[in-house]
């Protein structure tokens, strides 16, 4: 169900590009149910509405380096000490009811020049004031400055035994799964250990499920560029 696939290449010799072609004119009822299936950050121009996640994170805009081009570079405050990250909670297109948008799956790509992360989640909560539930990927550790993909698969109607048995993670207090994926309001790349800590995040994405991609006509394109 998860799939972590290394790009062959450094900043300066990019083997692969993943672009998410995202679907436009969807015409939804409200802001509160328009997550758009596809939907990819590039960050070639800007934040793109994501924004440090934690009072630790200091996090710039890079216009090259990425996978390809633009990403966000986050790094720990050390004066707090807490897990850093990059989230997403007020573009629409993000947020809303999952199952109803017919998403399965999300993830990002990250690039980890000089830390060791003990785990590395893809988390998802209904708003700031409320836990939610994340995927931990595990132990992330320096690559050789090369970029690597991190994504998730689900089902936004499973209960919430067969989301912990599918790898999903709940944090106290908070939703069940279901419940969570019908009112989706935050998405974020979060990174954790005790140390210093500085990462590349790019491509923050939603995935459809096969049946919606060809419902809705989303092209999803694989660009191989060889130098």
């Amino acid at each position: 169900m998860v799939g972590t696939n290394k790009r062959e290449k450094t900043m300066r010799d990019r083997h692969t590009v993943m672009t998410w072609v995202a679907l436009v004119g969807v015409s939804v009822a409200s802001v509160a149910l328009a997550a758009v299936p596809g939907t990819v950050a590039t960050f070639d121009v800007d934040e793109e509405a994501f924004i440090g996640s934690t009072t630790s994170t200091v996090q710039v805009h890079q216009l090259a380096g990425g996978n390809p081009d633009g990403h966000v570079l986050v790094r720990k405050d050390l004066e707090f000490g807490f897990d850093i990250g990059t989230e997403n909670s007020s573009s629409p297109a993000f947020l809303g009811d999952y199952a109803a948008a017919g998403i399965t799956g999300g993830g990002f790509d990250l690039n980890v020049f000089n830390t060791t992360f003990d785990e590395v989640h893809l988390r998802f909560r209904r708003h700031v004031a409320e836990n939610g539930w994340y995927y931990n990927f595990g132990q992330v550790v320096p690559n050789a400055n090369m970029w690597e993909s991190y994504d998730a698969a689900f089902d936004p109607t499973w209960n919430d035994v067969t989301a912990l048995a599918n790898g999903w993670s709940q944090e106290a207090f908070s939703p069940s799964f279901a419940d969570l994926m019908t009112s989706v309001g935050w998405i974020e790349a979060r990174l954790i250990n005790n140390d210093s800590a500085i990462a590349g995040v790019d491509n923050v994405r939603i995935v459809p499920e096969p049946g919606t991609l060809a419902l809705l006509g989303i092209g999803l394109a694989l660009a191989v560029r060889r130098r």
